[in-house]
Formats: structure tokens, C-alpha cells, sequence
């Protein structure tokens, strides 16, 4: 008798240490240094809100949070790389819609990940849209005349990438099937040579990151034509966005944290907590408005949820487009 009832004992004791042992890992964690894995190159704007998060999460729990940038294949490497890491909180990845889901719609088992149940997605960070800017030659100011030039000109209208299938391009195939114009694709080793071709007149318009675009709006050297969210931007609620004359168009960037999948809850809840919290902070909020980033936080499976939806508006358009991956 005596030996059953220490068997139970035993077994009571287990079951309550497996209960147990996630709450008491949420309650030390961190108990070392975190890493937050950058998809890109220093510099962008992805890499300056992983820096500004691993700040404030370490002053926020007393552990150094290191970032490391690791660019490359449209930001897929540092994407497979978290996914394959330790499932314990320790290995972060600042994702964004080119490595978490155009990259997946264009090489699709190539990718070298999987985008749904590769990751736990805790929280976006921010959105923001792209412009659409001309080159100051093209007879149009508004949206409704860039599409009557195109049909006017069919097939002489070239609109610029920063690369095959990234989203500017993938906008811009997006944009010819809704408005119904044959532009050409001419595809750039980045936004830089893009933009310079365009300034020079060497193609008519592109869909592109603010950051870079606006200098050349406010000197005159570009025109700004419309924003590409479904609605217009309130860092720039003065600019039409381009659905209020194509219907369903919707180009949206979008930067989130992520952490490789079986991740235990109780940490998962931990990382969206803290994130919440620095987002709510004022001068948080206004350095990423200063950006044209509109910050905002949700939950897990609301997260999940717009992950899993903007993969499959991706994946239409490489598909209705006809994009093959180089």
C-alpha cells in the first residue's frame, strides 16, 4: 500500500511540475540575453524599430536585447533562421510583409520556410504605405489621368521596381489589372537606381517606400500622386489614396514580431505585454510618425489571422501576374 500510494505521490508531483514549469519559465524570462534577428541590412526602417524595441526592452527587463542584421534573399534567410531556432523566446524576428509573405507567395516551398506554421506571429508593430510618385514629365496629377495616359500610351508607360517580385513591383501588377493598363515592369537592383532612372525620365512611376521618395517630392524633382493603403494615411491625410479610384487596391507595408513556433504561451503573452507597453509611449509613438509609420499592436491570433490574409492577397497577385521567381 505503501508503495502505491508513493507511486501517486510521484506522479501527482509530475503532473503538477509540468503544469507548473511554463508559468515559472514566464516568470524568469529573460534570464539571458535576447536576440532580435533584422531581416534586412542597417539603416531601414525595420532595422530602426528593432533597435528602438531592444532598447526599451531592456531597460524594461534588465537583459541585454541584441540586435543582428542579416540581410539576403528579400530578408528570407534571417526569416529561416528564426524559424529553425530554439522555441524558447530567445531568438526574435523583426518580420515584414517582404520576408513573411511576398517571399513566400513568390518562391512558395523555395522559400526556405514555412510562413504559417514556421512562427508564432505575437503583435504587429506598425504599418505604413507606399507612395505612388511620377516623373514630373508625365501629363498627370492625379491617379484618374496617369490611367488615361497609360491607355493612351499603351505599352510605352514604364513603371520602375526596386525587384522582381518585391511588393512596389507586385504593386504595380496589382495596379495594371484593376486599372486595366498594359504598363512594363522595368525591374532596379534596389529603390535608389529606381528612383534615379525615374527623376531622369527613364520610366514614368513607381510604388515606393515614403522614406526615400518624399525628399525628392518636397524638391520638386518628383511628383506625389496618391498613397496606397485602403484609405488615406494620417501621416498624410491630404493625399488621395489610390482605391479612391481603383477599387481593391490595397499595398500595404507592415512590420510585426515574430518567434519560432511551439514557443510556449506564457512567453508568447510575455513579449506582446512588453511590446504593448512601449507602443503605448508617446515619444515611442512619435518617433515612428515621424517615419510615416502608423504604430499599432493586436493580439496573436488577430495577428495570425492578418498574416495568414495577406499572404493569400500576395500569393493572387504572383499568381495573376504571372510572377516567376529569378
Amino acid at each position: 500500500m505503501k508503495r502505491i500510494t508513493s507511486r501517486c505521490t510521484q506522479a501527482a508531483l509530475a503532473v503538477a511540475a509540468l503544469v507548473l514549469a511554463p508559468a515559472a519559465f514566464s516568470q524568469s524570462y529573460p534570464a539571458k540575453a535576447v536576440k532580435l534577428m533584422i531581416p534586412y541590412a542597417a539603416g531601414g526602417a525595420v532595422d530602426m524599430m528593432g533597435r528602438l524595441i531592444a532598447k526599451e526592452f531592456s531597460d524594461m527587463n534588465g537583459q541585454p536585447y541584441v540586435v543582428e542584421n542579416k540581410g539576403g534573399a528579400g530578408g528570407a534567410i534571417a526569416a529561416a533562421d528564426v524559424s529553425r531556432a530554439a522555441p524558447d523566446g530567445y531568438t526574435i524576428l523583426v518580420g515584414a510583409t517582404g520576408p513573411n509573405t511576398i517571399v513566400p507567395a513568390v518562391y512558395g516551398a523555395n522559400a526556405g520556410f514555412d510562413p504559417i506554421k514556421g512562427f508564432i506571429p505575437i503583435s504587429l508593430i506598425a504599418t505604413t504605405p507606399y507612395v505612388l510618385v511620377s516623373n514630373i514629365a508625365v501629363p498627370a496629377r492625379t491617379v484618374s489621368e496617369l490611367i488615361a495616359y497609360s491607355k493612351a500610351n499603351q505599352g510605352k508607360v514604364n513603371f520602375a521596381s526596386s525587384g522582381t517580385g518585391g511588393p512596389d513591383h507586385l504593386g504595380g501588377e496589382l495596379f495594371k489589372s484593376l486599372a486595366g493598363v498594359t504598363d512594363v515592369h522595368v525591374p532596379y537592383k534596389g529603390s535608389g537606381p529606381a528612383l534615379i532612372d525615374l527623376v531622369a525620365g527613364q520610366v514614368q512611376y513607381t510604388f515606393v517606400s515614403p522614406l526615400p521618395a518624399m525628399p525628392l517630392v518636397e524638391s520638386g524633382k518628383l511628383r506625389l500622386l496618391a498613397v496606397t493603403g485602403k484609405q488615406r494615411s494620417a501621416a498624410m491625410p491630404n493625399v488621395p489614396a489610390v482605391a479612391e479610384t481603383v477599387p481593391g487596391f490595397d499595398v500595404l507595408a507592415w512590420y510585426g514580431l515574430f518567434v519560432p513556433a511551439n514557443t510556449p504561451k506564457a512567453v508568447v503573452d510575455k513579449i506582446g505585454a512588453d511590446l504593448k507597453k512601449v507602443m503605448a509611449k508617446a515619444e515611442v509613438q512619435q518617433t515612428f510618425s515621424k517615419r510615416g509609420l502608423e504604430p499599432q499592436t493586436n493580439t496573436p491570433a488577430e495577428f495570425s489571422a492578418f498574416v495568414s490574409a495577406d499572404l493569400a492577397k500576395w500569393a493572387k497577385i504572383v499568381k495573376d501576374a504571372g510572377v516567376k521567381a529569378d
